[in-house]
């Protein structure tokens, strides 16, 4: 704070109030509370030293009413509903000063971060500066009041994922005791660490993120990096390095055997690195290689802001309930099938290049299309195809593709020897290049279809070899599919319409068919870097689209 600052906030050590607070100071505080009040009067009288009377009872009422109306809060709807269950009372002070509970709430919202929240969308700065100010002015008062209460139900309105539905069983967000009859229920203790310890959300991701946060929290940040040697350790081979990855791997939990001063690579050592890497992504090899150690090296402080980071983004996952519903993870290369909280189903993907990121998206899949038709992206054609029709006249012809010009709402098919490649812009000219089905489209057998903005959308390829790697960033942003007509097979599963044969019939049929699903069905295409499985196994992945690091920034003003 400025010398200036600082002089408006001198406490008297006597505790008598203070003179009071000058015209200046409440302008900027009210600017800082983000009070739109048009009224210059409120502000204009003197008002002298506060005594608890009706009268300043009466005062009080009026001043917060009148704040309450000439609010531009967000929620300030929520807000006036719970000082008109109260008879517009005072929340979080007598008119002379803070009680417990809002020290409570301040409390609250500095540790909101452990549940993936930002403390700044909650006014923290604001209400720090309040409890830490000698305030003799009932109507500031007033004004502070609903400055808290507003954060409290922003607050609960986000960890519990819903407006309206504020729990009444954590502590200090019991919503009928503490809000409608606040003093017959104060307490002098502190419940707000029990509030931002609760699990919530009531969503698996989010919940099982919450437990391994817990878990990597109480690790030691203290460890003696593993150091290579060699090229690799394997069975059979000896080193102190060795003990040093048991000890590691221990503590993280892959390895189980109470041996751990063993300089002897073996068996033992093998699975639990390879659990290691299973977790982490990496060739499950069981070798202990350069990318296996740099992983097993990564910081616990690291570890925890990934999980901080990812809770942030479970956060925000809809929860579909007992619906089925996809779940596209981009770093992990995974797609799942999730019903009742259990995946029914898995395949892997491969997903957008870094210059051609894929979205993270939330929709539902209501058809997919058979032997579809791929109409080039006019991006691909100027960049990808005209290149290669310059080198090679006959492209088109040998990849199943065709120029069709549109003209008074019509197709029409070109011969592509009548274009003039070097000067055509394809994205400007009339015209686009279209593959027909076939064993060369690009798209593959199947497509899978979603409303969203980017056209983006799942598909069966051609390029198998592709899904045998670890890493599967190749695409243009599409998410391809490993094993299309499995994924199709599960989604017609509860289908009273179409039956496994009918989908192999049309598939074989090698004509165009569109299935339309009897229910949609949401699919999530999200982007976590480290997770919790269904049986609480903690995973990371590499971070391919460095959006990481915007997130921690955001959240905690550094860098993971």
């Amino acid at each position: 704070m400025s010398k200036e600052r600082d002089d408006m906030l001198i406490i008297k050590a006597d505790g008598k109030l203070y003179k009071i607070i000058s015209a200046i100071y409440r302008t900027c505080l009210i600017a800082l509370a983000v009070f739109t009040v048009s009224s210059p009067s409120v502000f204009a009288n003197n008002i002298s030293q506060p005594n608890v009377t009706s009268e300043q009872d009466s005062f009080l009422t009026i001043e917060l009413k009148f704040a309450l109306n000439n609010s531009s809060l967000p929620l300030i709807n929520e807000v006036n509903k719970l000082y008109q269950s109260r008879e517009y009372n005072l929340i979080w002070s007598d008119g002379l000063q803070y009680n417990n509970k809002a020290y409570d709430l301040l409390h609250a919202i500095e540790n909101a971060r452990k549940l993936g929240l930002n403390p700044t969308d909650y006014d923290v700065e604001i209400i720090k500066y309040f409890l830490e100010t000698t305030i003799d002015d009932p109507a500031i008062l007033g004004r502070s009041d609903i400055t808290f209460t507003h954060a409290y139900v922003k607050l609960s309105s986000h960890i519990n994922n819903t407006r309206n539905d504020l729990s009444n069983e954590y502590g200090l967000f019991e919503t009928d005791l503490f809000l409608t009859d606040f003093k017959k229920s104060e307490s002098k203790t502190n419940t707000s660490e029990h509030v931002t310890n609760s699990p919530l959300i009531k969503q698996d991701y989010y919940l099982r993120i919450l437990n391994a946060l817990k878990k990597y929290r109480s690790l030691s940040n203290e460890f003696e990096p593993i150091l290579l040697q060699k090229k690799s350790y394997t069975i059979g081979d000896a080193s102190t390095e060795i003990i040093k990855a048991r000890k590691r791997l221990s503590e993280l939990g892959d390895y189980s055997t109470p041996e751990l001063s063993s300089e002897i690579y073996d068996e033992a050592l093998a699975i639990a690195v390879s659990n290691f890497q299973h977790r982490h992504g990496l060739e499950t090899d069981g070798i202990l290689g350069k990318k296996t150690v740099r992983e097993i090296n990564k910081s616990v402080k690291s570890r925890t802001l990934q999980l901080e980071v990812n809770l942030q983004r479970a956060k925000q996952l809809s929860e579909f309930g007992d619906k089925r519903y996809i779940l596209v993870n981009v770093p992990e290369y995974k797609l799942y099938v999730i019903e009742n909280g259990k995946t029914i189903y898995q395949t892997r993907v491969v997903v957008g290049k870094k210059k051609h990121k894929t979205p993270v998206i939330t929709s539902e899949i209501s058809e997919f299309v058979l032997n579809p038709y791929w109409n080039v992206p006019s991006s691909i054609t100027k960049n990808e195809i005209i290149p290669k029709l310059q080198e090679d006249p006959e492209y088109l012809v040998k990849n199943d593709m065709k120029v069709i010009s549109r003209l008074n709402n019509k197709n029409y098919f070109l011969d592509p020897e009548f274009v003039d490649w070097a000067t055509i812009d394809p994205e400007i000219a009339p015209l686009r290049i279209r593959q027909d089905p076939g064993k060369k489209n690009a798209l593959g057998r199947v497509k899978f279809v979603f409303p969203n903005d980017h056209k983006v959308y799942l598909h069966d390829t051609p390029s198998r070899s592709l899904f045998a790697r670890n890493s599967r960033a190749f695409s243009h942003g599409c998410v391809r599919v490993e094993n299309p007509f499995e994924l199709a097979e599960v989604l017609l599963s509860n289908s009273e319409t179409w039956t496994k044969e009918d989908l192999h019939y049309f598939a074989n049929r090698s004509k165009t068919k569109v299935i339309k699903l009897d229910q949609p069905i949401p699919i999530h295409i999200t982007y976590l870097t480290a997770w919790a499985d269904e049986q609480n196994i903690v995973h990371f992945r590499p971070d391919i689209y460095k959006r990481d690091s915007q997130v921690a920034s955001n959240l905690y003003n550094t860098e993971p």
